[in-house]
């Protein structure tokens, strides 16, 4: 049974998603990392990580990460964050609330997000709604 708000780890990652997940592997800190998505579509060389995020978004997450995210997009057409983190494959409420900051500051930046990734202790899972 699947239920609004859960992962649908069923459907496969689409490129270039799955490249980052093959990537990064697991999640083993608290640790946002972004990757740029070129014109073609495929992953470009420059990623970004931000270490040490708080459990749960704060008030001024998406403003601060909306700033990153127009520092580093400079010739990026589209971003994928992967929300780093140990523990279990099950996201937890404060998952769901960075991946809407996450939104948020992509909105402000004008960035389109072509993912977001939960990297937890078993793996990455794409961290989106089962529609």
């Amino acid at each position: 049974m699947r239920f609004p708000g859960r992962m649908d780890r069923t459907a496969p990652l689409a490129a270039p998603l799955d490249e980052i997940a093959a990537l990064v592997e697991r999640g083993f800190v608290r640790r946002l990392w972004i990757w740029c998505i070129d014109a073609r579509g495929g992953l470009r060389r420059d990623l970004q990580q931000v270490d040490g995020i708080p459990v749960s978004p704060d008030a001024g997450a998406a403003r601060a990460l909306r700033g990153v995210l127009e520092l580093v997009l400079q010739d990026a057409r589209a971003v994928v964050v992967v929300l780093e983190r140990a523990g279990s494959a099950e996201p937890t409420p404060d998952d769901w609330a960075w991946r809407d900051a996450i939104e948020r500051a992509a909105r402000g930046a004008a960035v389109p997000v072509r993912g977001v990734l939960l990297a937890h202790g078993c793996g990455v899972d794409e961290l989106a709604p089962v529609r």
